[in-house]
């Protein structure tokens, strides 16, 4: 794990309410008790540090019901009185939860990091960015004007915020990495129990072992849906804190270039004015300076293009945060007659991380009605195919190429890679559950496995082929229309 710092306390996070900014301070300074107990500067006993965990959520609870009874009194809006309050109860569920975790790890201080390492990237999150947004609705009731307006200073200042919010969201992926990493060794723990298990079944009856192992593909197949119900959760997450602050810079934008053609607009007037009523060569001569000067022609003909370039920035993040709450739906299991080329090309933004240092995508799409299928599913299918694509390339240029046709009575999606390929034996229990080839921790073997079972509820197809050293060819069949259940 990284080596934690102290909460640093600036005038970033002073919000003006002198209530509410003592609070915080109290709040940073039991926060900092518990980094130094952490980092071993500050020595404590179970009995103390369980003090310090209750008293932090205590004070939390304390803080955040005055909080609530201050947005009541001055009126703040519902929408986000009623999201303040879930992000204060999110906050103390999760001290409860660190507290009981802390005990049944036998007093583990790694549990106590992640709850440091929480309570940091949270505080830091919620101070900057809802605790800013109530301190300005209450300005504005207090002037007189209501509560949801906001005037164009405050929309500048959401920049060094939004950084700061960035910096948070990372630290907590950091902490989802570390958690997964513990959860995978604590999976490959359970399938080597269960193997055991199994073992010992198959003494007995060949039948009864068959149809444990049945029992068992489907638990582990639904807690790896459940983790990624859960990454989807984040991600519609993410996408709803990236999405309101692209809304106002793309609404300035465009009003912004509306004012600029305006600005440019009377420039051009002014000049047709001069022109038509004559100045003294000194005044023109002057004009004609500050013309040059300022480089005009130039800054007039840039400047369009540079709103135009910020504006297509804008829609391509645009896509980013649709691509990713499209993702996040991947547990609503809901049949749709759906463009198969639109799902690959969602998949390809959401991995496009994965892929865009290791690889150039070659797109071969032929002409395809639409399927009728489960979007989210296929979209994990692919998800699954590209990333493990990516990585079996060791060497560049690397190259994966899509290619799409019809098929019989249905469609047909080749997935090309000029990786490392795989060996007859790998293909042989490539799809089968806890089957894997990266090392401990990188991967569950589940992947691939849950891909085979996605493919063929729709009643398709999936194969391999492949070689060492001559790269990998998925090919997957789809009809139609599924099969009735």
């Amino acid at each position: 794990m990284t080596m934690l710092e102290a909460f640093k306390w600036d005038r970033r996070f002073e919000l003006g309410l002198d209530v509410v900014d003592a609070q915080h301070h109290r709040l940073v300074d039991m926060l900092n008790v518990l980094i130094e107990v952490v980092t071993d500067r500050r020595h404590a006993g179970e009995e103390q540090i369980l003090s310090l965990l209750d008293g932090l959520q205590a004070y939390a609870c304390e803080h955040f019901r005055d909080e609530e009874a201050l947005m009541d009194k001055w009126g703040c809006t519902p929408a986000h009185i009623a999201a303040h309050t879930r992000q204060h109860e999110i906050f103390a569920e999760q001290i409860g939860v660190a507290r009981n975790e802390y005990l049944a790890a036998g007093g583990s201080r790694d549990i106590l990091e992640v709850l440091a390492n929480f309570v940091t990237s949270w505080l830091s999150f919620h101070i900057l960015g809802s605790d800013r947004d109530m301190a300005g609705q209450i300005v504005r009731i207090r002037a007189g004007q209501p509560a949801d307006r906001r005037s164009v200073p405050e929309h500048e200042q959401e920049g060094g915020a939004t950084r700061i919010l960035v910096e948070a969201m990372g630290r907590l992926y950091e902490l989802m990495a570390e958690r997964n990493l513990a959860l995978a060794a604590t999976r490959d723990q359970l399938a080597e129990l269960n193997a055991s298990l199994e073992q010992r079944v198959a003494e007995r009856t060949a039948e009864l072992q068959q149809a444990l192992a049945e029992v068992q593909r489907t638990r582990e197949q639904l807690l790896q849906s459940e983790k990624m119900s859960a990454i989807g959760q984040l991600a519609a997450g993410v996408a709803h804190e990236i999405n309101n602050p692209v809304g106002f810079v793309s609404s300035n934008l465009g009003s912004l270039k509306q004012y600029v053609g305006k600005l440019i607009d009377l420039i051009d007037r002014y000049d047709s004015c001069l022109a038509r009523r004559g100045v003294p060569a000194v005044v023109s001569e002057e004009l004609k300076a500050l013309r040059q000067q300022a480089d005009f022609d130039f800054l007039r003909n840039d400047v369009g293009d540079l709103l135009s370039e910020s504006m297509e920035g804008l829609d391509r993040v645009k896509k980013i945060v649709q691509d990713m709450k499209t993702f996040s739906h991947v547990d609503h299991a809901e049949w749709q007659d759906s463009d198969l080329h639109e799902i690959l090309e969602s998949t390809l933004t959401v991995v496009w991380h994965e892929l865009k240092y290791k690889a150039e995508v070659v797109r071969q799409y032929g002409d395809l009605p639409r399927v009728r299928c489960l979007p989210a599913q296929l979209s994990q299918v692919l998800m699954n195919i590209l990333v493990n694509a990516a990585q079996a390339i060791e060497h560049s240029p690397g190259r994966i190429t899509l290619s799409t046709r019809r098929h019989a009575d249905g469609v047909e999606l080749e997935i090309a890679d000029n990786g490392r390929g795989m060996s007859a034996e790998v293909l042989r229990h490539l799809f089968e559950p806890f089957f894997t080839t990266k090392p401990v921790g990188k991967g569950t073997g589940l992947g691939l496995s849950i891909s085979y079972e996605i493919v063929k509820r729709h009643g398709g197809d999936i194969t391999v082929d492949s070689r060492p050293g001559e790269g990998a060819r998925f090919t997957l069949r789809l009809p139609l229309e599924p099969p009735a259940d």
